[in-house]
C-alpha cells in the first residue's frame, strides 16, 4: 500500500459512463446570474452543446446552449448551480472537455474539437487554470512515455540491454517527476476541487507494523488502512459529491475492503465514515449509498448493517431530506427485519398436524384431541433448518430435492448435525399431505394456515417468497436468515463452528 501512484493513471477521466439527462433549465428572470460561462471551440459545428455534472457514475444535465456564433456557446443562468466537476458534451453525445465550477463560475474557456490540451486555455479562473495546466503537463508526459516505451522495446529486441535500461530509467524518472508535479499541485491549491480530486486518487501509505516476534503484523496494518482510508478524501466538501471520485471510493471501501469483516466491525466503520461526512451533501450521498447497498446485498448478515444504519440515522431525524412517509417505511422495515437478524432468538413456532401418523409429536393441545401440534424447536441435533416452501412451487421442489440429497449423504456418513422442520406455508392440509406422501421425506413436514403465531409474518416469508430457509443453533438463535446454495450448508455450519470457537478463545473460555 505504498505510494505508487503512476501519473498516467491520474489522467483526466473522459468516462464512457451512461448518460442520464435530467434537464434543469433556468427560467427567465431579471435576477443576477449565478453562472456565466462561455466556451469557444475552434472548428465546432454543433448547433447545441450540453453542460453536465458528474454524479454517481453518470452525467447529469445542468444546462444546454445553442451556438451564438460559429463555435461559441454561452451558458448563463440564475438557478443554483452545484460546485463540482463538469463535462461539456457535444451534440453527438461525446465529451469535449472537463472543467470545474467552483467559487467563481464566470469564465471563458478556449479549446478545439480535437481535445488536445495545448489548444486549451482559460484566464482568471484558478479552478480551471490548474485543470488546464494538469492536462497540458500530462499530455506532454504521455508523449514522452510513448517514446520511451517504444525505444525500450526496440533495444530489447535488438539485444542491447544497456540502452533498454537507459529508457527504463527515463520512464522511472518521468514518473517521479510527475508525482512531484501532482504533489505540488495539491500543496499549492489545497482548497481547489481539482487538487482535492488528485489527492483523492493517491494511495494511503501504511506503516510496516511488526508484532512482538518481529514479523509483519497484518492485523495492525489492516486496522490502520481501515481507519486512514479517507485521509486523502475531503468528505467535508459537498462538491466532492459531484465528481467521479465518491462512487468508486465507496465501492472499494465497503464492497471490497470491508466485505469480509464481521458485522460489528462493518458497523463501526460505517459510523466512522458517516462521522467524516460533515457536509450535508456528502452525508446525504453516504446515507443513500450505504442504505441501498446493505439492504440489497446478498451477503450474509448485511441486513444487520442496514438496520444499524437506519436506527442510527433515518430514525433519529438526521435525514432532513426525507419526508414522514419515507421515515415511516424505514421504521416498518426495521420492525419487520430486526427480529430475524443473525444472533436474534428465533420466534417460537408450533403448527398443527391433523394426520397423527407422522412420527414426531412434541406438544399436544387438549382443546382438539384430533390435532397434534408440531414444535419446531427440537433438541435432537445441534442445528435446525426451518424450510418454508410451497408444494406447487417448482423451484421449491428442485431445492428440496437438493436438501434431501445433502441430508441423506450426511446421514449415510453419520455426520448429519441438523434436522429439518419443513413448513408448507399458506397451504391447505390436503395439498401438503399429498405432497408429503408423494415425496416421502425423512423429516417432519407441517402445513396449513394455523399456528401459535402468524409465521408468514413472523418469518417475513411474505417478502422473501418460497423457498425460504433459516438455520438455528441449539439455543434456537438465528445463525442464517437467508437461503444459500444447499450444497454449502455443511461448509457453512463448519465455518460457523470455527468462528464460535475463535470467539471463545478470544474471551478466554476455550483453551
Amino acid at each position: 500500500m505504498n505510494k505508487t501512484l503512476s501519473f498516467f493513471l491520474a489522467l483526466l477521466i473522459f468516462a464512457s459512463m451512461p448518460m442520464s439527462f435530467a434537464q434543469k433549465k433556468s427560467s427567465k428572470s431579471k435576477a443576477s446570474p449565478t453562472y456565466d460561462i462561455t466556451f469557444k471551440i475552434k472548428g465546432a459545428q454543433d448547433t447545441i452543446v450540453y453542460m453536465t455534472v458528474n454524479f454517481d457514475g453518470k452525467y447529469l444535465l445542468r444546462d444546454s446552449a445553442r451556438a451564438s456564433a460559429p463555435g461559441v456557446y454561452h451558458f448563463k443562468g440564475t438557478n443554483k448551480i452545484e460546485k463540482g466537476f463538469y463535462t461539456l458534451i457535444a451534440q453527438k453525445r461525446i465529451p469535449y472537455c472537463n472543467f470545474v465550477i467552483g467559487d467563481n463560475p464566470f469564465f471563458t474557456m478556449n479549446l478545439d474539437t480535437t481535445g488536445r490540451a495545448d489548444a486549451m486555455s482559460v484566464k482568471n479562473n484558478p479552478d480551471n487554470e490548474i485543470v488546464v495546466a494538469f492536462q497540458q503537463r500530462t499530455a506532454i508526459a504521455q508523449e514522452d512515455v510513448n517514446r520511451y516505451v517504444e525505444a525500450k522495446k526496440h533495444f530489447e529486441t535488438a539485444g542491447q540491454p544497456d540502452s533498454a535500461s537507459y529508457y527504463q530509467q527515463k520512464l522511472e524518472d518521468l514518473n517521479t517527476e510527475m508525482l512531484a508535479f501532482i504533489d505540488n499541485l495539491i500543496k499549492d491549491n489545497p482548497n481547489l476541487l481539482f487538487a482535492k480530486m488528485q489527492k483523492a486518487y493517491q494511495a494511503i501509505d501504511v506503516p510496516e507494523f511488526k508484532d512482538a516476534e518481529g514479523s509483519i503484523d497484518n492485523d495492525a496494518r489492516a486496522t490502520y488502512y481501515f481507519t486512514h482510508y479517507w485521509d486523502n478524501i475531503d468528505l467535508g466538501d459537498g462538491s466532492m459529491v459531484y465528481t467521479p471520485i465518491l462512487k468508486g471510493k465507496f465501492q472499494e471501501y465497503f464492497e471490497k475492503i470491508l466485505v469480509y469483516q464481521e458485522i460489528d466491525t462493518i458497523n463501526k466503520y460505517v459510523d466512522f465514515t458517516l462521522g467524516k461526512c460533515t457536509d450535508s451533501l456528502t452525508y446525504q450521498y453516504a446515507i443513500s449509498y450505504l442504505s441501498r447497498y446493505y439492504e440489497t446485498a446478498k451477503n450474509i448478515g448485511f441486513d444487520g448493517v442496514f438496520i444499524h444504519i437506519v436506527k442510527n440515522n433515518q430514525l433519529k431525524n438526521k435525514c432532513f431530506w426525507m419526508d414522514e412517509d419515507l421515515i415511516a417505511k424505514y421504521n416498518k422495515r426495521v420492525e419487520r427485519l430486526e427480529p430475524l437478524l443473525i444472533g436474534q432468538h428465533a420466534p417460537e413456532l408450533m403448527i398443527p398436524d391433523t394426520n397423527d401418523e407422522w412420527r414426531y409429536s412434541f406438544r399436544q393441545r387438549d382443546n382438539n384431541p384430533n390435532e397434534t401440534w408440531r414444535y419446531a424447536f427440537r433438541k435432537d441435533h445441534d442445528y435446525i433448518i426451518l424450510w418454508f416452501f410451497d408444494p406447487d412451487c417448482q423451484e421449491c421442489r428442485r431445492e428440496t430435492k437438493k436438501l434431501r440429497a445433502v441430508y441423506d449423504s450426511l446421514e449415510t456418513a453419520g455426520t448429519r448435525n441438523f434436522d429439518v422442520f419443513a413448513i408448507a406455508n399458506d397451504c391447505t392440509p390436503e395439498r401438503w399431505k399429498r405432497y408429503v406422501k408423494e415425496e416421502g421425506h425423512p423429516w417432519l413436514v407441517v402445513g396449513g394456515n394455523k399456528g401459535n403465531i402468524d409465521y408468514l409474518e413472523a418469518y417475513n416469508t411474505y417478502e422473501t417468497g418460497n423457498p425460504t430457509m433459516f438455520i438455528l443453533n441449539k439455543n434456537h438463535d438465528i445463525i442464517l436468515n437467508k437461503r444459500i446454495p444447499i450444497n454449502m450448508i455443511p461448509s457453512f455450519l463448519s465455518q460457523y463452528e470455527k468462528i464460535e470457537q475463535n470467539k471463545l478463545k478470544r474471551q478466554g473460555k476455550l483453551q
